[in-house]
């Protein structure tokens, strides 16, 4: 059982998505459906990373972070909070200020203005990408596919970066996402999500995409391509057709400009080489 749980294919992609699939279940007629993304977030830690916090590290800030917005997501929908602009930004703010909070060791030793501007773009790219997730909320099968599409691209982004422990995290909010998505294609309709569905694969995937890149050997500008993803699984429409179909449909069309994140990361990298 123990070689079994130590395979890095069972941590980051078997076990995140049974357990995803497993909190799924009872919760897909629910706004706290957003806890099965968590679970799997949580189990990933628990078999790759672990939850030791002696020393804090970029690694270690992540999960502190990632379980943060997992208990905003709990809060938010729990208290029926609308999603009104204020609240997005806040969440959205409090996103940043954790990404500068997650790479702040990195910064310190980098030059004051190199510092700003690097803690700036930090800041900036999550922000902008918690927000413009949050704008999927709603509805089960854009959150889903959003989240399934940003935790692959990471795990991609993070590989290319040479972050192993970043791609497992990625994979599994990809694989935990899946879950979600699954079970409303099985179940044939969308589940009546909350808004904050995706926030917990939004903030993990972007702060492991950051980690990549401060971390790792990933260009910054191979993450811009990222924030169009939310944006795109906005253009299919919800339409006539079976959830399926729809599901299928929009996790394509989302995967585009990850895709492209991805293969200019491979130019990148196979440039330098």
């Amino acid at each position: 059982m123990e070689q079994w749980l130590a395979n890095p294919a069972v941590q980051a992609g078997i076990a995140p998505f049974l357990a995803a699939l497993l909190v799924s279940a009872p919760l897909r007629r629910t706004r706290l459906l957003g806890l099965a993304i968590a679970a799997g977030f949580l189990v990933v830690i628990a078999l790759a990373i672990g939850f030791s916090f002696e020393s804090l590290t970029s690694t270690r800030k992540m999960v502190l972070v990632g379980l943060a917005a997992a208990i905003a997501m709990l809060g938010v929908e729990a208290a029926a909070v609308a999603p009104r602009p204020a609240v997005r930004a806040a969440l959205s703010a409090a996103a940043g200020a954790g990404a500068v909070w997650v790479v702040l060791r990195i910064l310190q030793q980098k030059d004051t203005g190199m510092a700003l501007l690097a803690g700036a773009g930090a800041a900036l790219y999550l922000a902008l990408l918690v927000e413009s997730t949050l704008r999927v909320g709603g509805d089960g099968v854009r959150a889903s596919a959003t989240g399934l599409v940003l935790g692959l691209g990471a795990g991609g982004l993070a590989l290319l970066g040479a972050s192993a422990s970043m791609a497992q995290v990625g994979i599994a909010i990809g694989a935990s996402s899946g879950a979600t998505l699954l079970v409303q294609m099985l179940a044939g309709q969308r589940a009546p999500a909350g808004w904050t569905l995706a926030l917990v694969a939004s903030v993990a995937s972007g702060l492991a995409c950051l980690i990549a890149v401060f971390t790792g050997a990933l260009p910054w500008y191979c993450l811009l391509p990222t924030l169009a993803a939310p944006w795109a699984a906005r253009l299919v429409p919800a339409g006539e057709r079976p959830v399926w179909l729809t599901s299928i449909l929009t996790a394509v069309v989302a995967l585009i400009p990850v895709l492209l994140a991805v293969g200019l990361a491979w130019f990148t990298a196979g440039a330098s080489t």
